[in-house]
Parts: C-alpha cells; structure tokens; sequence
C-alpha cells in the first residue's frame, strides 16, 4: 500500500474504537453495514453453505474489508479471525465520506482489487481443470507469495495453516487434502515445525507446480 494512503486511512480509523478478537472469531457478518480496517493478524472471508464453508480469501495488517462496501455493493461473506485480530470499525456512511474527500484512496483501493486478481484467477483456474494434488500445490504457492515470513531457514505462516482450512478453499474433503500433503512431504518439499506447516523453497515448489503441469499434457489424450 502507498505510504500515503496508509497514512490516511490509519488518521481516519484511529479516530474509532480499536476492537479485538481471539482466535476463531465473527468479525463481520453479512448484514452488517460497517467497514473494518485491520491493524494486526490475519482474517480469512468463507462463504457459509449447508454443509461446509468456503474460504474466498486471506487478509493480512492493512487490509480494508468488506470492500464491496466501499463502493456500496452489499457483502454475501463472513469474516473470522485466524489468529487474534486487531482493527477498527467505521459505518459505511463516514467511511463513503472520507474517500470522497481523499478520491486518491479509491483509486489505491481499485489497484489493489486487481492485484489480488491473479490470484484468485488462478485458484478459478485450478478448481475448473486442476485435480487433488494440482488445487494443493497452487493453493500453498499462493499462500507462500502472499503471507510467507522466513523462520529457521523455511517459510512458515502466523497461522496453523491446517488441512481443513486449505480443503475450505479447494472444494476438497480434508481427507485428500491430507493425502496431497503427504505427497508433497514425501517430495521434501514441506513439512512441519511442531504442528506448523512450512515450505522448504517457494521457487522448489513453483518448478513441481511447473512440471507436474508438463506431465499432465504428455499423459493427456
């Protein structure tokens, strides 16, 4: 985020109450008609369905969200903490008011949209034509790119990355999820620090991602 913008967007949600949120908290529901400004953690957004959820995206310090709200689209998703959280509230209304006075943020805000687009183009991609172990591998790359931090030589994440979570987003059931897990740990390519999911090289993962992708067209019909 432009230093700028950051700096803007920080006066204006200071001047609301900072909230909390352990572990595994609703932070924003549906009908709710508020924005939340996260200043520490990480929010996942989930599609709540009759049986299961489906994790749509991953938050991190300086995200604004519900962004539909921002351009008063209603928000269809929830948001819950995976790890404790700490951010602001401010009603839509202030908020409208605010960038109307600062149109620069909306144009930050738009940037970053469209950022996030590759992304989540090629999670859509993996979903329409990717199998188990393809929907994984991508699915981790994407999550080491965006929220990786370096410990002890690997890349690790704030939160217990579990194989429930990564099955919310591929559509999976946990079962296969775990049994690509092994798949990849068998490659050395992750593993664990306790129960901590790692990966050992980010670029080593891309180039099995890469030819796995090469086997899978000289098998194809």
């Amino acid at each position: 985020m432009d230093p700028k913008v950051l700096k803007l967007l920080t006066s204006f949600f200071e001047k609301h109450r900072l909230s909390s949120f352990e572990k595994d908290q609703k932070i924003i529901k549906p009908e709710d008609d508020k924005v939340f400004f996260l200043k520490e953690g990480v929010v996942r957004m989930f599609s709540l369905r009759k049986r299961n959820e489906l994790t749509i995206n991953i938050y991190r310090a300086n995200a604004l969200f519900p962004m539909s709200l921002v351009f008063n689209i209603k928000s269809n998703y929830t948001f819950e903490s995976l790890t404790e959280v700490k951010g602001y509230f401010a009603p839509k209304k202030d908020f409208e008011k605010f960038i109307k006075k600062n149109p620069g943020i909306s144009f930050d805000l738009l940037k970053r949209i469209y950022m996030g687009f590759d992304g989540f183009f090629r999670i859509f991609e993996t979903l329409l034509t990717g199998d188990a172990y393809y929907k994984v591998l991508v699915n981790l790359i994407i999550h080491g790119r965006r929220f990786g931090q370096k410990e002890k030589g690997f890349i690790t994440f704030d939160w217990h990355l579990t194989h429930q979570q990564l099955a919310s987003q591929t559509g999976l059931a946990r079962e296969s999820v775990t049994r690509e897990i092994k798949k990849l740990q068998n490659k050395n390519l992750i593993g664990y620090l306790g129960k901590k999911l790692f990966i050992k090289n980010i670029a080593e993962l891309e180039k099995e991602c890469y030819s796995y992708i090469l086997r899978k067209q000289k098998t194809s019909p």
